[in-house]
This record gives structure tokens, sequence and C-alpha cells, in this order.
């Protein structure tokens, strides 16, 4: 698999399963409307997309994120490689 780069949560698929969360719970989280934010460095909570290296735990491996993103019900998690290119969904 490509290395993951950036990360994208579709606000509007997500319906607040909590699944990323259960299994990455160091790079999400629900916010107040129940929808799924991405944890950065400094303690900043983002619904924006991410690089990897600005999340709060920059060394979570791409497995994880990964998995977390397939977890979702909805495919809510998008995931892109360095070149730009999305891997998942």
């Amino acid at each position: 698999m490509a290395k993951i780069k950036k990360i994208v949560v579709d606000r509007n698929l997500c319906i607040g399963a909590a699944s990323c969360v259960l299994t990455a719970d160091t790079v999400f989280e629900l916010d107040a409307e129940n929808k799924a934010i991405i944890k950065l460095k400094g303690g900043v909570k983002s619904a924006d997309p991410a690089e990897k290296t600005a999340l709060e735990d920059e060394a979570v491996s791409d497995d994880t994120l990964l998995t977390a993103a397939q977890s979702c019900p909805t495919r809510a998690i998008f995931l892109y490689d360095e070149d730009g290119k999305q891997v998942y969904p």
C-alpha cells in the first residue's frame, strides 16, 4: 500500500458511529455534533483535511489509519498518498 499522507473526513457522510475513534483514538474523536474530527498537534481539533505530519499522533501507523477508515460504516474517511492519489475508499 502507498504511504498515507493526508486524511479527510467527509462530515456529510459521517453518522457518528465512532468506529474510527475506537480504532484510532489518538487521531479521531467525535465533536459536539457527533461527527468525527481529527486531532492535530497543540490540542487543535479540526474538521478540515489534515496532513499526517500535522497529527497529534504523527507516529500512528498507516495500517491503523487504514483500519480506522475501513471501520467506518459510511466510508466517510478518505486517505491519500504522497502523490495525492486516493488510496481509500
